[in-house]
This record gives C-alpha cells, sequence and structure tokens, in this order.
C-alpha cells in the first residue's frame, strides 16, 4: 500500500478541516491513497464530541487573546493548538482484518511513544488514560473519526509550543491533568524539520 506524507506547514484550523475533509472524500471512493498531513495550527481551542462544559475552566482567557472555540467531529474532548505543536491527521483506510477504533488508537500512541524515543524524550503509555505521558503530564493528545472505516483527525505532539494555555482547561476532559513537551523535557527547543522527519519514518512504517 503506498502512503503520502504531505506537509502543510502552519495552517489554520479551519484551512487543515477543509483538506482532510477532501482528502476523506475521495479515499473513500478510492480516488486517492492513504494520506497523512503533518503540521502546526495557529492557536485554537477545539472541542471533541465527548466535551462537556466544565472541560473549559477560563473562556474569557481565550477571548481576550482572540483565540477560537471551536466544534470538532473527532472523538475525545478538549484541546488547545498552537505553533510548535506537530499535529497528525492520517486519513487512511482500515483493513476489514483490523478494524478496531481501540487498537489503531493504541497504534498511534505507540508510535509517538517510538518517534519522541528516536528525538531523546523518553514518554510512556497509562494503561487507564489516552494519550502520550511523561513524568505524569500528558505530552501527546488523540481524538479520531471514522467514516467507512477511512480514519481522519489523530493526534497531536507538544514540542515547542507555549504549553500554558492548557492551565485554562482540563485538558481532553480530564480534572487535574497537567501537560508538558518534548522541548521542556529536552531542556531545549527541538528542530521542528528533524522532528517531522523522525515521526515521517514511524509513520511509513505504522501505515505502508
Amino acid at each position: 500500500m503506498s502512503l503520502r506524507l504531505l506537509d502543510m506547514g502552519l495552517v489554520p484550523y479551519e484551512n487543515a478541516l477543509k483538506e482532510q475533509e477532501n482528502i476523506l472524500t475521495n479515499r473513500i471512493a478510492d480516488l486517492t491513497e492513504d494520506t497523512v498531513l503533518l503540521l502546526e495550527h495557529y492557536p485554537v481551542v477545539t472541542l471533541g464530541r465527548s466535551f462537556n462544559d466544565t472541560g473549559l475552566r477560563d473562556a474569557d482567557f481565550f477571548a481576550r487573546k482572540n483565540i477560537s472555540i471551536v466544534r470538532a467531529d473527532r472523538g475525545g474532548g478538549i484541546t488547545y493548538h498552537s505553533p510548535g505543536q506537530l499535529v497528525i491527521y492520517p486519513i487512511v483506510r482500515i483493513d476489514p482484518a483490523s478494524r478496531d477504533i481501540s487498537s489503531f488508537i493504541d497504534i498511534l500512541e505507540i508510535m509517538v511513544v517510538a518517534a519522541l524515543g528516536d528525538l531523546g524524550v523518553d514518554t510512556q503509555r497509562d494503561p487507564f488514560r489516552r494519550g502520550v505521558w511523561a513524568t505524569g503530564k500528558k505530552i501527546a493528545f488523540t481524538g479520531i473519526k471514522f467514516k467507512r472505516w477511512v480514519s481522519c483527525h489523530g493526534v497531536a505532539v507538544n514540542i515547542n509550543n507555549d504549553i500554558s494555555a492548557f492551565e485554562m482547561m482540563d485538558p481532553c476532559g480530564e480534572p487535574g491533568t497537567k501537560v508538558t513537551s518534548a522541548s521542556i523535557l529536552s531542556g531545549k527547543p527541538l528542530d521542528m524539520n528533524e522532528v517531522k522527519k523522525v515521526f515521517s519514518v514511524h509513520l511509513e512504517r505504522v501505515f505502508s
């Protein structure tokens, strides 16, 4: 199976969503190959299908900064995107023998742990909570949607982004959850081009 990796750079959330929906439609119709989008978003708060109003603790904070809060047709709760966070959207068809949403998310999280490990950042999965963790803090957030067994949305990994806005919410609807980033754990910023190269190797391995 061929896999197309598309680096969109830094884009507004709405632009990435439109591109993702176009590719999803074409993939369902077998008009294009499996595709993974790698990108960064301008600051935006997204609310997944499991969001409830208690997860957003300070909406005024985002209003003062002109940061949009948008509904997202994906699993999961509330999260925050901003420059320096690597967002990965796999738009891939799942084989009939592998049609297990939980296992698909497992694969994404295992891939993140492996890629961050290659970048010198030690992380783990939690058997009781989704996402990827380090020192008890969350570093990656998963939220998936399937349509006719083609996936979309995906995983966001804190690399060099400012994580202070996460203090104004319960990330993924989990009260008390603290977050971290690869640059905090490394003590220095990571080269985003190198980060994308390493993740691309692992994405090719997983989806090809």
